[in-house]
């Protein structure tokens, strides 16, 4: 689970779990909510079900919303909505459940996101998956790959860029499958050359993460030429051993990984990666979580999210042979705390250099925000929340944050 999210929008109040895919279509829904029910207190959880714990969280999120706000209408949407309708169904208090396939039938969904007080907007171009992964009930939640049309992912960006947002993070469930639902043959490298060429006031662009087998050489030329597309690039890994990765039916190799981190490295030096991870995967032996230890500083990964593995009902993995449930979480907590040790690396190494940085928030005077690279930054200098700040000198670091 990456994060949880929580804002709130004069009547709308989301709390948003898992990925950014789900943050962004909170703002989607709290746009539409706002408009629809204007005098109702509104309380959407947008759920995740991406492990059996992520979907644990998620029902123990809504049974607590509906604890905590007796008084407002409770909107249960997201991933476990789907998986899970029937329990959220039976539940007292729950005023709507919004599966998957009927966000895009809701009234005024979708529409252009608010992102009030953010200082980045996010915009989902993809959704769905065609890759049927063995651990991931994603296709069976979000159905096939489904792109969105290229004139409205340039209408929604003019709108960013008319807002004032200096920042876009395109996100998708497989990104790097965009396009391939069209008969016009376009990819995802042909969306970032259009929004870079028609629109250069917008100065940075994010990408949520990369499948290492989906880089086409438009999108390894774009993203290694392009300094208004940040260096800092996410893989969805899983794993470092090549037996696990056949099992988890991936299309890389650790080979592949490898030589991806390393040939965009040599193209765009001062560039940043970051890579999912499941620890304990059926059939991981020590030597299996070796290599993937290994991967880790092979490629020169710093930015790591790390899952332990859990069974998802209905995948092929859930019907083979488990690991103990000690030996998955103390694998994932030997990678995190390797994860810390590569993150400690990196960060040490911008002492005394410059880094640009976005200002996101702050905190009793303390401001905090991410460089362009996506490491975390808190200065105690004067700037506005949104500003990006360019050229400046990093003066010392600590386990997590760059100090300017």
């Amino acid at each position: 689970m990456r994060f949880v999210d929580k804002m709130s929008d004069n009547n709308v109040k989301t709390i948003t779990l898992g990925c950014r895919l789900n943050f962004y279509e909170s703002e989607m829904l709290k746009s539409a909510l706002t408009k629809k029910y204007p005098d109702e207190n509104i309380v959407v959880v947008n759920t995740c079900a991406v492990t059996h714990e992520a979907e644990r969280q998620s029902k123990q999120a809504v049974r607590k919303s509906i604890r905590e706000n007796n008084r407002a209408k409770i909107i249960v949407t997201g991933c476990a909505a789907q998986t899970s309708s029937e329990y959220f169904a039976k539940l007292d208090g729950i005023f709507e459940i919004i599966k998957n396939e009927e966000k895009c039938d809701y009234e005024d969904f979708p529409e252009i996101p608010i992102f009030e007080g953010k200082s980045r907007a996010f915009l989902q171009i993809q959704n769905g998956c065609d890759n049927l992964c063995s651990f991931c009930i994603v296709p069976y939640t979000r159905g096939k790959s489904q792109s969105m049309p290229i004139q409205n992912i340039l209408e929604k960006i003019q709108f960013f860029v008319n807002s004032g947002f200096k920042e876009v993070v395109f996100s998708g469930i497989d990104i790097t499958s965009y396009g391939k639902d069209f008969e016009e043959k376009i990819e995802f490298s042909d969306v970032l050359r259009d929004v870079l060429d028609k629109f250069p006031e917008l100065l940075r662009i994010r990408i949520s993460s990369l499948d290492p087998n989906g880089v086409t050489d438009k999108l390894f030329n774009i993203i290694t030429s392009e300094i208004r597309i940040l260096p800092h690039i996410h893989l969805s890994v899983q794993s470092g051993d090549n037996h696990i990765l056949k099992l988890m039916r991936r299309r890389h190799s650790r080979e592949d990984v490898i030589k991806l981190c390393n040939d965009i490295r040599k193209k765009r030096e001062n560039i940043v990666f970051g890579a999912d991870f499941i620890t304990g995967f059926p059939g991981e032996d020590n030597l299996m979580f070796k290599n993937t230890m290994n991967l880790v500083k092979e490629a020169n990964i710093s930015l790591l999210h790390i899952f332990p593995y859990s069974p998802r009902k209905g995948t092929l993995a859930s019907t083979l042979v488990q690991l103990p449930y000690n030996v998955i979480h103390e694998r994932a907590k030997i990678l995190r705390q390797n994860s810390e040790e590569q993150l400690a690396i990196l960060l040490k190494s911008f002492v005394g250099k410059t880094v640009n940085f976005m200002v996101e928030r702050e905190e009793n005077g303390v401001l905090f925000g991410k460089t362009d690279h996506f490491l975390q930054i808190k200065t105690e200098k004067s700037y506005k929340i949104g500003e990006i700040v360019t050229e400046t000198e990093v003066i010392s670091s600590n386990s997590n944050f760059l100090i300017v």
